[in-house]
C-alpha cells in the first residue's frame, strides 16, 4: 500500500498540527512537526545528546542532556520527563545497578530508549526483561490507542504491505503484514534487521494483562508476531526502536513525541510486582504457559531445564504422547520450588483450586474455617498472598483482608506466581480490573502539555 501524502498548502500544516482529525502519513514533510510546541521539561540522559537535544529544543521550552555517568537521581528533580538512554555496551549487567537509583524511589515519567528497557528490567526486576535485541524499525500490529492521536494525529492505517517476516510465517498464516515505517529508505525488507541498529523486542505474553502494562505495537522482529515494542509499565514508557530522531522518518519522530507526551501524565502509576529477567543471574521460574509450550512444540528436552528432576521421574517425559498427557492433567498445579525448579504444588491440588483463579483466595480463605484443610490453607495463602497478614493469622484476620483488598488483588505468574495488591486502584478506591489504560494516569489529556500550535 502507497504512503498518503498531506497536501503542502499553509492552511493545510495549520490543520494537521490543530485537528484530532488529521492524520500523520509516512513522507509528511518534517517542517510540520516545528509547529508542535509542549510545556514539559525533558532531561536525556545517555551518550547521544547531539541526535536527541535539537529534536527535543524543538518542542519542548527546558531540555538538559547528561551523561549517564554523571547523572545523580535529584538532578531529575526539576524536570517532568525523562529520557534514558543506556545502551548495552559493556553487558547487560552492568555493576547492578541503575543509573537511576533504587526502583523504590524513582517516581519520574521516564521513556526507555531502545535496550534502556532490557537493563533497566534485568537491574530493577521489571517487565522487559523478556525478549531479544532484534529489533527493526518497522511497527507492527499497532493497536488503537490515543497515544497515536496527540500531539500529533498519526493514521495507524497508512500502512505499507511487506511479505511477512520469515520469523513469523509460524505463528501467521498470511503472505504478508501490514507495517509502518519509522525510517525512509528501506531497501530490502528480507535484511531490515540487519542493515539497522537492533532495538530491543519484549516478549510480553504472560504480562500483557497485568494492571499497569499497556501495549501500543509491536514491531519486525527475528523471534515472534507477539512481541512488543512500544509499550508502557507504571511511569515508564518503552521505545524500544534504537534509532534517534536523526535516523527516523516523520511517523517515528512522531511516535517518540507522543510518547513523551503521553508518559508525562503517569506520576503516580508505578511498576506493581517484581519480575526477574531470563538474562540476570537468578534463574527465573519460567511460566506454565510456557513449560506446555515446550511439551506441544516438539522442544521436550527444554522442559528438563525448568522442571525438578524428582517431578520428571513420575511420569516418561521421553514420550511425547505421554508428555503431553502429563502437562494437560498436571500443568495447572506446577509452581517454582527450590531453585524455582517446577514442581507440583500438592497443597494446592489437595484443595482443588488452582492457585491463579480469581476464586482462590476467597475460597481458600474459606478452607480455613475446616479443621481438616486449615493447616493446607494457611500454607496456600501464606505462598501465594504475602502482602497478606502472614502466615500465623487466623481466619478472622484473613477475611478482614480480604474485604479491604478483595477489588484490588491481581495474580501475576512472572512476577513469581503471586497475588499483589494495586496500590493504585486502592487509593482511588477504584476496582483494579476497571483502572486500566489511560484511565491510570493522573493528568487528563487536554492537560498533557500543549502550549502552542502555530504555522510557520
Amino acid at each position: 500500500m502507497k504512503n498518503n501524502f498531506l497536501q503542502a498548502a499553509g492552511v493545510a500544516v495549520l490543520m494537521f498540527a490543530a485537528w484530532p482529525g488529521a492524520r500523520l502519513h509516512a513522507g509528511q514533510p518534517a517542517a510540520t512537526e516545528a509547529d508542535v510546541k509542549l510545556t514539559q521539561r525533558v532531561l536525556y540522559i545517555g551518550h547521544r545528546a547531539d541526535q536527541f537535544e535539537p529534536f527535543l529544543k524543538q518542542h519542548f521550552p527546558k531540555v538538559q542532556p547528561i551523561a549517564l555517568d554523571g547523572f545523580q537521581p535529584p538532578l531529575a528533580e526539576d524536570f517532568d520527563v525523562v529520557l534514558l538512554d543506556w545502551p548495552q555496551t559493556g553487558g547487560l549487567k552492568r555493576e547492578h545497578r541503575s543509573p537511576l537509583g533504587e526502583r523504590a524511589s524513582w517516581h519520574k515519567p521516564t521513556v526507555l530508549l531502545g535496550s534502556a528497557g532490557l537493563n533497566l528490567a534485568v537491574v530493577w526486576k521489571l517487565k522487559g526483561g523478556s525478549g531479544c535485541t532484534c529489533l527493526a524499525p518497522v511497527a507492527y500490529d499497532l493497536r488503537e490507542h490515543e497515544i497515536f492521536q496527540s500531539p500529533i494525529p498519526i493514521d495507524i492505517k497508512a500502512t505499507t504491505t511487506i511479505p511477512t517476516p520469515k520469523d513469523f510465517l509460524g505463528e501467521l498464516k498470511t503472505s504478508t503484514v501490514q507495517v509502518l515505517l519509522l525510517i525512509d529508505n528501506i531497501q530490502n525488507y528480507d535484511r531490515v534487521i540487519e542493515d539497522h541498529a537492533r532495538g530491543w523486542s519484549t516478549h510480553y505474553f504472560e504480562f500483557a494483562s497485568v494492571p499497569e502494562v499497556e501495549i501500543f505495537s509491536g514491531g519486525i522482529n527475528e523471534q515472534t508476531p507477539k512481541s512488543s515494542a512500544f509499550w508502557r509499565q507504571g511511569n515508564l514508557l518503552h521505545f524500544g526502536f534504537e534509532q534517534s530522531p536523526t535516523e527516523l522518518n516523520a511517523i517515528g519522530r512522531a511516535m517518540l513525541l507522543n510518547g513523551i507526551a503521553y508518559i508525562s501524565r503517569f506520576s503516580q502509576d508505578r511498576p506493581i510486582d517484581v519480575t526477574p529477567s531470563v538474562f540476570a543471574e537468578e534463574k527465573i521460574g519460567t511460566s506454565r504457559r510456557r513449560a506446555r509450550n515446550y511439551f506441544f512444540s516438539g522442544h521436550v528436552e527444554w522442559a528438563t531445564n525448568y522442571i525438578s528432576a524428582a517431578t520428571l521421574t513420575t511420569f516418561n517425559w521421553r514420550d511425547p504422547e505421554a508428555g503431553k498427557a502429563w502437562i494437560e492433567t498436571n500443568g495447572m498445579w506446577l509452581r517454582p520450588g527450590p531453585g524455582n525448579f517446577l514442581e507440583i504444588d500438592a497443597e494446592a491440588r489437595a484443595l482443588g483450586v488452582p492457585f491463579d483463579a480469581p476464586d482462590f483466595l476467597s475460597k481458600t480463605i474459606a478452607a480455613m474455617r475446616d479443621e481438616k484443610t486449615k493447616a493446607s490453607a494457611l500454607l496456600l495463602l501464606s505462598r501465594y498472598a504475602p502482602e497478606g497478614p502472614g502466615a500465623k493469622a487466623d481466619a478472622a484476620a484473613w477475611d478482614s483482608w480480604w474485604r479491604e483488598n478483595s477489588s484490588y488483588v491481581f495474580y501475576s505468574e512472572l512476577g513469581c506466581y503471586r497475588w499483589y495488591i494495586d496500590p493504585l486502584a486502592k487509593s482511588r478506591g477504584i476496582p483494579t480490573a476497571s483502572l486500566r489504560g489511560p484511565a491510570r494516569a493522573d493528568r487528563p489529556a487536554a492537560t498533557s502539555g500543549v502550549a502552542d500550535l502555530k504555522a510557520n
